[in-house]
């Protein structure tokens, strides 16, 4: 018995209580309980010599043979006292009330099984939950996983049909989420292990979402474009055969188990018969409820209901299952909306709860979607998902479906076309295509892209394009887009283009105006109660701090990051880590790729520090390991995690971005010849203007260190500008640097508070939160 020590240790003690009858254990089917109950009469045998008997059933026809056996033990009962055992499965399917009589007036203890306490029964119940699952799986520590008792079980049914069968690198993820999908269920994970033994395990993860698949459009539905004739919003129609039925029969659409508001809106069963419809099918064992998270409109709840991995199957016909399956995907799009709208408006660990807990889910909704042709519905959906993407990782995004032509579609000037290229430009660029991407991009014009509204994400694409090449006119192209995003009420997707760009600034030498732009995004996510932009701007400033050999304050800002971060739990955290290591605007895909994968091997040392709910799973390393493994191939990304296990989180960010050196070009091989030889032409005002920008000081701030106002100091930068031929405040700072007019290398005011020079500092005025 695997897993199993502390129920046998505790059975054992209530079976050897005098004034304990006997115990009934209750669970759901295939959860081991007539096992357990055998080997807990083994070690009562064991411990105390009596005899022990099983009955199989108690039915009418076999009465009299039972009560004749309960005479015989009672006479063989041994000179040392012990109650004589007997072990009896199913007995909410008898007439056990005359057994249980007669064992009490025999002195004969029961151990017995039912899948519900039956009433009126006088034993104390146990009831026996699944085994333990894991919480997450990580190529690193394969040992810690093989650990796991559902893992055991699992890895044992198979060797016993395929004894060469291991865990591996390869194989981890699909096993530890097969053990989670079936919840743990001994009798499950031993039908599924036949399917992989004989196939592969991935064939038998795929067998238990064969209801969830989504069917293809059948003929008799008509046109896939058009809305099921019956309901033009997919609301599935009623059926004759009971709510329950209809209940269990809807239940078949989705993936990976759902939450009770999800199958209601489904279902279109309204509230007051849906309560009790739902607490039949529960009593029935036809649907199992957890407490795992699952997600609502308006938040998330801690209950979760599942289909039986052993449970029956109630088919919905075609056109009622296109129906409820176009529903599901509306639901689900509905969801990705509201949780998205939860993390940029500030209630964040809700939104991200949501999102993981119905990762299956939505997968499900966008490839129904575009199986029946609902492409800018697809969309809606990718784009509420983003937000999700963007706050755990960067390294998928969410666009392995392509939509088919649409004939609506014009070459450039589509809504949907344009936001097809754009994830499909996202995804080229984060896989280390810029040219791919930049085909792309190139078929959006810039009238186009402003009409629709999406002229901030063209132009940060093109900038990620352009970074290898061109750094300083890619550096300057991510605060443009920085501040479209902000002109256009995006503030939480301006907050990361505006990190992307201080890292690209930081990548040309320009640590001061990089650092100055961080704080800037922690001041805004801290008013905004944008956690998540916050963690990953203090991780920022750990790098730029460490550039500048500032290790102390580089330890202080990882501290803070992981204090603001941990109370969204790991993918938050994993997010922040992934933005600052692999952010895009490392032009270099394998650096990014290396940089993500230490920072897993780092994260996974110190993964126990995060209070996580028990028996709650969450695989946030496994979805990044997946994409970075691939690209890095095998050997390579076990290295990158070995050497991220083996330091810390501030010596890994110390040691990913080197050292910045001077590019071949610069802007002043772009200015005019008199511009490049001289600096006369800037007046002494404008020249010390420009020596505090290229110090990092906004203008509020310059205006109040040279005591003028704040359009005075507009003015002067818009004229130095004009007269250096430069387009913005990066090319004024690249000027300033290698015309010799450095700034003063005493740091601003605003500078030395948020950068701590020692430990003692730190009770000081800072921007950082407590």
């Amino acid at each position: 018995m695997v897993g199993r020590d502390a129920e046998i240790a505790a059975l054992s003690a209530l079976l050897t209580d005098p004034s304990t009858p006997g115990v009934l254990l209750t669970g759901v089917p295939g959860a081991g309980k007539t096992r357990l109950a055998a080997e807990a009469a083994a070690t009562y045998h064991a411990s105390t010599g009596a005899a022990t008997v099983r009955v199989e059933t108690v039915a009418e026809s076999y009465a009299n043979s039972v009560f004749d056996l309960l005479a015989d033990l009672t006479a063989g009962r041994d000179a040392r006292g012990a109650r004589p055992l007997l072990l009896v499965d199913d007995l909410d399917r008898s007439d056990h009330h005359p057994l249980l009589r007669a064992c009490a007036l025999a002195s004969v203890v029961v151990i017995g099984t039912a899948r519900q306490p039956p009433a009126a029964h006088g034993l104390v119940p146990f009831p026996v939950d699944p085994l333990p699952v894991p919480l997450d799986c990580s190529a690193l520590d394969l040992g810690a996983l093989a650990r796991v008792p559902s893992v055991q079980v699992y890895l044992a049914c198979l060797r016993t049909i395929n004894p060469a069968f291991s865990l591996q690198l390869h194989n981890q993820q699909v096993i530890a989420r097969t053990c989670v999908e079936v919840g743990g269920n001994p009798g499950a994970l031993c039908r599924t292990a036949r399917v992989a033994a004989l196939e592969s395990p991935e064939v038998a993860w795929a067998s238990l979402g064969d209801r969830t698949v989504p069917y293809p459009v059948h003929v008799e539905d008509g046109d896939p474009t058009a809305a099921p004739c019956h309901d033009p919003h997919g609301t599935p129609p009623r059926t004759a055969d009971g709510t329950p039925s209809r209940l269990l029969a809807h239940s078949q659409v989705f993936s990976g188990g759902f939450g009770p508001e999800a199958l209601r809106h489904i279902a279109a069963v309204a509230p007051e018969e849906f309560s009790s419809a739902l607490e039949t099918l529960l009593r029935g064992h036809l649907l199992t409820a957890s407490t795992l998270p699952s997600g609502r409109l308006d938040g998330t709840a801690r209950f979760r209901l599942q289909l039986p991995p052993d449970g029956a199957a109630l088919r919905l016909p075609p056109a009622e299952d296109s129906a409820a399956r176009l529903a599901h995907a509306r639901y689900y799009a509905a969801l990705a909306r509201a949780a998205s709208d939860r993390i940029v408006s500030g209630h964040q660990r809700s939104g991200l709860i949501a999102f993981w807990s119905e990762e299956r889910n939505l997968r499900t909704a966008l490839e129904t979607l575009l199986r029946h042709g609902r492409t800018g519905e697809a969309l809606d959906l990718v784009d509420g998902i983003r937000v999700h993407w963007r706050a755990t990782g960067g390294w998928s995004t969410w666009a392995e479906g392509r939509p088919g032509p649409d004939s609506s579609w014009t070459a450039t000037g589509h809504r949907d076309r344009i936001r097809v290229d754009l994830l499909l430009g996202e995804a080229g660029i984060l896989a280390g295509q810029p040219e791919a991407a930049t085909d792309l991009l190139d078929r959006i014009t810039a009238d186009a892209a402003q009409a629709v509204g999406l002229s901030a994400r063209v132009t940060r694409l093109r900038a990620l394009c352009v970074l290898a090449t061109d750094p300083y006119r890619g550096a300057s192209l991510l605060y443009e887009a920085a501040e479209r995003h902000r002109s256009d009420g995006d503030r939480h997707e301006a907050r990361y283009v505006s990190l992307e760009a201080a890292l690209a600034g930081f990548r040309l030498g320009d640590t001061a105006a990089a650092a100055a732009t961080a704080l800037e995004v922690l001041a805004a996510a801290q008013q905004g109660r944008d956690t998540l932009a916050a963690g990953a701007a203090l991780l920022h400033l750990a790098v730029f701090a460490a550039a500048e050999g500032r290790a102390q304050a580089t330890a202080h800002y990882c501290e803070r990051a992981l204090s603001a971060l941990r109370a969204l739990g790991p993918p938050a955290v994993l997010g922040a880590i992934a933005t600052t290591l692999g952010s895009p605007a490392l032009p270099d895909v394998v650096e990014r790729a290396v940089g993500t994968a230490r920072g897993l091997g780092a994260f996974h040392t110190w993964r126990g520090a995060f209070p996580e709910e028990a028996g709650t799973p969450d695989f946030a390393m496994a979805r990044l390991e997946d994409p970075v493994r691939e690209l890095l191939g095998e050997a390579a990304f076990s290295r990158a995690l070995v050497e991220g296990s083996q330091v810390s989180l501030p010596d890994l960010l110390a040691s990913l971005v080197p050292a910045p050196t001077p590019p071949a070009a610069t802007p002043a091989d772009h200015l005019p010849p008199d511009a490049r030889t001289r600096i006369d032409p800037l007046t002494p005002r404008q020249t010390e203007v420009s020596r505090l920008v290229a110090a990092g000081l906004s203008n509020r701030q310059i205006a109040h260190r040279l005591a003028i106002s704040e359009w005075t100091v507009v003015n002067h930068i818009r004229d130095t500008m004009k007269k250096l031929g430069c387009s913005s405040r990066v090319e004024i700072a690249s000027w300033m640097h290698h015309s010799g007019l450095r700034p003063s290398p005493q740091p601003p005011l605003f500078l030395r508070t948020a950068f701590p020079p020692s430990a003692t500092a730190l009770s000081g005025p800072t921007l950082i939160p407590s």
